[in-house]
């Protein structure tokens, strides 16, 4: 019988083996927290809705926060029609009922 090179071989007990692997796990570290950007006071909310979408990266992946009939809705654009948005957790919120529009981005 041919001998495998030393790299190859696996000891008898494996337990052994396993336990001289382990993960380090992250402690102390704070949660980075979300801090709101506003686009621009000045835009209107159809204005805004489009700059986010006439963005370089996708806008399904621009995190926003949307105020609307005493509601607010932490989600993603999805998709733009004349005169509502859609969510990607499918919601329409007719344009009009939006009272506020933020983008919400990561603190670094």
């Amino acid at each position: 019988m041919k001998q495998l090179p030393p790299i190859f071989k696996v000891g008898n007990n494996i337990k052994d083996t396993n336990q001289k692997y382990y993960y380090e796990k992250a402690t102390n570290k704070t949660k980075s927290k979300e801090i709101k950007k506003s686009i621009d006071n000045n835009l209107s909310i159809e204005e805004k809705i489009n700059k986010i979408f006439k963005t370089k990266g996708y806008a399904f992946n621009i995190p926003v926060e949307i105020t609307f009939s005493n509601k607010t809705v932490n989600t993603y654009l999805a998709l733009k029609k004349k005169d509502s948005i859609i969510t990607l957790d499918n919601e329409v919120i007719p344009i009009s009922t939006i009272t506020s529009l933020e983008i919400i981005s990561p603190s670094e």
